[in-house]
């Protein structure tokens, strides 16, 4: 009787739910099945109410933190590692540039009219700067 007792035992258990690590792999599927739609929607509003990305230093310079920016001028300066000084017909200021996000396929130079585009960078006891996210060259003078 003890053998049959078993054998009806082990029918009524999910194999696969045996182990705590099973549970777990299993909850972990299932969480990330349900994130899969929302990682793959990074489509940004365009219509009435959105925000659009500021345009010049002097606009950049009065906004709040991470909002976008789309600047066009040069780079005047490097002052640092992956940091530089951002020149347009407003004003200067200094942006963070990643040397993977540098064109790689041409030089640029203090004259080169580049376009950034990026995010503001807020600070509590440095001034405001610029994330750049992507550099693309317009001219070269």
């Amino acid at each position: 009787m003890g053998i049959t007792f078993e054998a009806i035992e082990a029918e009524d258990t999910d194999p696969c739910m045996e182990t705590p690590m099973n549970r777990r792999l299993t909850l972990a599927l299932i969480a990330t099945s349900w994130s899969l739609p929302s990682a793959c929607a990074f489509a940004q509003y365009t219509g009435p109410g959105a925000t659009s990305a500021v345009t010049t230093v002097a606009e950049a310079r009065d906004q709040r933190d991470d909002q976008p920016v789309v600047l066009q001028g040069t780079l005047v300066a490097k002052i640092g590692h992956e940091r530089y000084r951002f020149k347009d017909a407003t004003g200067e200021i200094d942006v963070e540039i990643d040397d993977k996000d540098l064109p790689s396929h041409q030089a640029v130079s203090a004259t080169t009219v580049v376009e950034l585009h990026g995010e503001v960078d807020t600070h509590r006891f440095k001034p405001t700067d610029i994330d750049v996210d992507h550099v693309r060259i317009v001219s070269t003078r």
